[in-house]
């Protein structure tokens, strides 16, 4: 699937894109743009797909992608059921490529901008406790026109470029794919984020990619880095995780709901993942919360 170019609008008072989205659920497929992105989730869960990884997403999650970097967000698959009760509402942040000149970003004042732009290209993510200062600064920045919205821009970017960010996307993804190759792994992981909760035969997953199963445990540790299983366990294991944090339901019923076929599996795969049982990270998130 070769992403499609998405051309941004930019409004007539502003040289950057900053809206609050209200809708039912994430719709642009796979794409890229030459604008820098920040996504930040007031509401709403699924994966994000960004180059070649697929990551959870819920509120608070904040990404900044690079030029040109390919990605999407999908929700969970009940917020395409038509349910008025679910809605998704996020910040999106836009700016050009050429925003900055060379000029300005070798001035000292701009050295932290300078590091975010330039390491950028895989997709950043970024430590726990960024979430509420950049909340408040694309609240405080949407009310705002003109000079303070964009200085308000300088601020953020500076704060994110001081912080200790992550790449998203693996160290040997580059956007120039054979996108035949892409293609093929972004069927994978759409199959895998609707599919994971339940059994999924090798034959089943290899036959989505379009080849036989030895040749699919292969290309698929190869591009991935991890055996198909490991990455279906990684899924089932991030949204154990979130109906821990968020749910009353009980261990066996978060087992069963995320498609492992035993609590006692659940468990051990959980601890190797996480480093603690699922009822002491329950606790744990229970106590961090108060």
């Amino acid at each position: 699937m070769k992403p499609f170019k998405e051309v941004i609008n930019y409004p007539a008072e502003n040289s950057f894109v900053l809206r609050y989205n209200d809708f039912a659920h994430f719709s642009v497929p796979w794409h890229f743009h030459n604008e820098f992105e920040m996504i930040y989730i007031v509401r709403g869960t699924g994966k994000k797909f960004v180059g070649d990884v697929v990551e959870p997403f819920e509120p608070g999650d904040f990404v900044f992608y690079g030029s040109t970097l390919p990605h999407f967000h999908h929700n969970d698959a009940q917020y395409y059921s038509g349910n008025p009760d679910l809605k998704v509402n996020a910040y999106i942040l836009q700016f050009p490529i050429d925003y900055f000149g060379k000029n300005q970003l070798r001035s000292p004042e701009f050295v932290s901008i300078l590091r975010l732009l330039s390491n950028s290209s895989r997709g950043l993510k970024f430590p726990p406790h960024t979430v509420e200062p950049v909340a408040l600064m694309l609240h405080k920045m949407y009310a705002e026109k003109g000079l303070r919205r964009y200085l308000s821009l300088i601020e953020l970017l500076n704060f994110l470029g001081q912080t200790d960010f992550l790449p998203i996307a693996s160290p040997g993804y580059a956007n120039a794919l054979n996108y035949h190759i892409e293609d093929r792994m972004i069927k994978v992981y759409e199959f895998s984020t609707l599919s994971y909760n339940r059994k999924i035969s090798l034959q089943e997953v290899a036959s989505v990619a379009g080849m036989n199963p030895t040749a699919f445990c292969r290309y698929f540790r190869k591009k991935a880095g991890k055996t198909f299983a490991e990455f279906i366990n990684e899924l089932r294991i991030s949204y154990a995780c979130k109906l821990l944090r968020h749910g009353n339901q009980t261990i066996e019923f978060v087992c069963f709901e995320t498609g492992f076929n035993n609590i006692s599996n659940f468990n051990r795969q959980f601890k190797a993942k996480i480093g603690k049982t699922p009822s002491l990270y329950r606790e744990f998130v229970s106590q961090h919360n108060d």
